[in-house]
């Protein structure tokens, strides 16, 4: 016999299962040991999101600002800042799409050369300086 304990923590794992599962392209999960370089340089006290499909949040929690660079049925998009995001800071974000609607980091004629791979996500930024986000792989 099932104590009722038991199966309240075996439904609660199914429940969060079902959850990362429906949810895996708007959830974005805080890598930790992810580096980021501008112009170069690595910055330090930011935060790197990813989520199942290598799209980045880059967050710099000090000035505010968030980063969304995603890639929409392969193709990548422009980085741009998420217009509707939700966080548990320094854990996890989620949005409200599964393909976020963001203003991108410029005006009329931002190229941003943005490249996805699984290592790394590179882009221009609006002011024109290159940024290197560095994946954590295993």
């Amino acid at each position: 016999m099932e104590s009722p304990l038991k199966k309240a923590l075996l439904g609660g794992f199914v429940v969060v299962v079902v959850v990362l599962t429906v949810y895996r392209e708007r959830l974005f999960v805080r890598d930790p040991v992810a580096r980021v370089e501008r112009n170069g340089i690595q910055e330090s006290d930011v935060r790197v999101y990813v989520n199942s499909y290598n799209d980045i949040l880059v967050e710099y929690p000090e000035a505010d600002r968030r980063y969304l660079v995603q890639s929409i049925h392969g193709v990548p998009g422009v980085p741009g800042v998420p217009l509707h995001l939700g966080c548990l800071r320094g854990l996890a974000c989620l949005t409200e799409r599964d393909y976020a609607p963001v203003l991108p980091l410029a005006g009329k004629g931002y190229e941003p050369d943005v490249v996805m791979t699984s290592a790394y996500v590179s882009f221009d930024d609006g002011a024109g300086a290159p940024v290197r986000v560095e994946l954590h792989r295993r």
